[in-house]
């Protein structure tokens, strides 16, 4: 089963993501390891070295932390408008650019 992966979507230095399905909006941190199958839906942040076990659902608007991985909080409601990852895109890569002021 190939991955689908959504849009806006950042994946860490050094995580391995075998998962079936990544949302939109999601972010995943440095070191993770996301297992196969595991449904990832939007608006997601997976912290720092955590590992998601295969078949895992993350729903929508939420916190994952540890290993296993599991849910300590949640996006608030509206608060997805803060969750744009466009000031980290631009400090990516060979050309780094300034955050908006």
């Amino acid at each position: 089963m190939p991955l689908r992966m959504g849009d806006h979507v950042f994946v860490g230095q050094g995580t391995v993501v075998q998962a079936a399905s990544v949302g939109n909006h999601v972010h995943i941190g440095k070191g993770c390891t996301v297992g196969e199958f595991a449904i990832i839906k939007d608006y997601v942040k997976i912290l720092d070295g955590t590992v998601v076990p295969p078949t895992m659902v993350i729903p929508s608007f939420s916190i994952v932390a540890g290993q296993p991985a599991k849910v300590v909080g949640e996006i608030p409601e509206g608060g997805h408008d803060e969750f744009e990852l466009r000031d980290l895109y631009k400090t990516v890569g060979n050309n780094p650019q300034p955050p908006a002021s």
